[in-house]
Parts: structure tokens; C-alpha cells; sequence
């Protein structure tokens, strides 16, 4: 049986080489994965690979359907805010977009918070 830290250690590397794949365009945009083939491929647990796949969920990246798959989504539909997906669009060389992302983040809401 594996510890609680190593469980850990597993789900973090697989959510990390999963957002990874998915923001350097290596899991593509509608391509349709399997818990059985993230598991073997990562040898990890189905139990490690859901509850990745949950984080991914959460996070706009894919999709779970019954009868379908892990379906990885658009980057439209990603929260691109959330301060794993910067560091993952960063180490997959995506700086302009994320720089852009940010800085129309930042005229959005600086000029109110000045306001303050």
C-alpha cells in the first residue's frame, strides 16, 4: 500500500505532466482520453488518475462524460487565472498569450482597485 505523501507525490506529477500536455497542444483540443489509458500510461491508480482528472474538471481543461471519456476542452473554456495552468503555459514557452492574458487582467481591475 502506498503513503499518504507518495499518493501525493503521484497525483501532483500526473496533474502537472497531464496540464502540461494539454497547454503545449500535446493532448489536443476535443482529443478523447480513457482513465484506463491515463493509468497505464502514467502507472498510476485509476483512484490517482480520477482524482487528477477532477483538478483538470475544475479547472476547465477537460471534460468527464459517462460512456465518452475525459474530453480535453478548448483553452477558451480554461480558467486561465489559476496559478497552475500560468506555471504550465509558462514551461511550455506560451509566454506572449499569458502576458497578454494577464496584462487584460490587470487593466480590468487596477483602475477600480485605485479607485479605492
Amino acid at each position: 500500500m502506498s503513503s499518504p505523501s507518495n499518493v501525493g507525490a503521484l497525483h501532483a506529477n500526473l496533474l502537472s505532466a497531464l496540464g502540461t500536455g494539454i497547454v503545449s497542444g500535446e493532448l489536443a483540443a476535443d482529443q478523447v482520453l480513457t482513465l484506463e489509458r491515463l493509468s497505464a500510461e502514467h502507472e498510476v491508480s485509476r483512484s490517482v488518475a480520477r482524482e487528477a482528472i477532477r483538478v483538470l474538471e475544475s479547472m476547465g481543461m477537460v471534460e468527464s462524460r459517462r460512456r465518452v471519456g475525459i474530453t480535453v476542452q478548448p483553452s477558451r473554456k480554461w480558467n486561465v487565472f489559476d496559478p497552475r495552468l500560468i506555471r504550465w503555459r509558462l514551461q511550455a514557452g506560451d509566454r506572449t498569450a499569458l502576458l497578454a492574458s494577464l496584462s487584460e487582467l490587470r487593466r480590468g481591475f487596477e483602475p477600480a482597485a485605485a479607485a479605492l
